[in-house]
């Protein structure tokens, strides 16, 4: 007869495993242990399965953040390009990401590319390609979305590493980015805010007003004239909805604007926010 050992609890689902993982080593990763262990146990009823005890949740997150960093966590270098299969012909790309996230760290920000971001960016440009190419706005931005789909598979690979799985399951993020001609579309770019805790979100949206006045300079330089009280206006407005109700209230008001649609607001908007998120600690 089998008997459970004393004091051993239910065994804990993948899915609820991964969310701890995830929390700990990337969405949350600077939050204190015991404080992430609280919220946790919230996301996870909220799931619908049964939470470990707060203690349990504790030494997961330990675990999770002491694992020895692996190889791929260092930074990128042209040179490193044949140890992990990373063809010549991205190196161009590669460059042009590592110079705008260089810029972007002078102002506090981005900082450098990892080696498994650059892995993950060789894989995913033949596909991603002719898709970033429609959206409605300079390279350097499109860049940066390629980059922040990169960084989603670089994360979700990261955490099936600590759970020793054979591989990264990728199904729902390659539905999210490539089932449909809509890249990055609208619902993609919910579902990753919604994913990032409330009181980071809050941060971020605290920190988005100073990009006001440079996206007013960026549209006028994209469309090479100065705008019209109706665009200004129109760029104010998403500035504000997204401070004062959200990314899924900024969605709703672009649908129903032409306008909005044509500047390509959403994307705009969410790539501000992008930006500030991982300029918080939040990759």
């Amino acid at each position: 007869m089998n008997r459970r050992r004393p004091g051993r609890g239910p065994k804990i689902p993948n899915e609820v495993r991964q969310l701890i993982i995830s929390q700990a080593i990337h969405d949350s990763k600077t939050m204190p242990r015991r404080a992430l262990a609280v919220r946790l146990q919230e996301l996870i009823e909220r799931m619908g399965e049964v939470s470990p005890t707060e203690d349990t949740l504790a030494r997961m997150i330990s675990e999770a953040r002491n694992k020895q960093p692996s190889e791929l966590e260092k930074p990128w270098s042209i040179g490193a390009c044949a140890q992990y299969n990373i063809p010549p012909d991205i190196i161009p790309i590669l460059i042009k990401i590592q110079k705008l996230k260089a810029v972007e760290d002078e102002e506090g920000s981005l900082g450098e590319i990892t080696m498994r971001e650059a892995r993950w960016v060789a894989r995913l440009y033949p596909a991603a390609r002719p898709l970033i190419s429609k959206l409605a706005f300079g390279d350097d931005r499109r860049l940066l979305w390629l980059l922040f789909v990169a960084n989603g598979y670089a994360q979700r690979e990261r955490v099936s590493e600590q759970m020793n799985e054979q591989y990264p399951s990728t199904s729902d993020l390659d539905v999210l980015y490539f089932a449909g001609e809509d890249f990055l579309s609208d619902d993609a770019l919910v579902s990753w805010w919604e994913a990032i805790p409330p009181e980071y979100q809050q941060t971020i949206l605290d920190a988005i007003e100073e990009e006001r006045t440079i996206t007013h300079e960026d549209i006028k330089r994209h469309k090479g004239r100065p705008l019209s009280s109706e665009e200004i206006k129109l760029i104010d407005d998403c500035f504000d909805i997204v401070k004062s109700s959200g990314l899924v209230s900024l969605r709703e008001f672009v649908n129903q604007s032409s306008l909005a649609k044509e500047n390509g607001m959403m994307h705009i908007i969410t790539s501000i926010l992008y930006s500030k998120a991982v300029s918080g600690g939040i990759k």
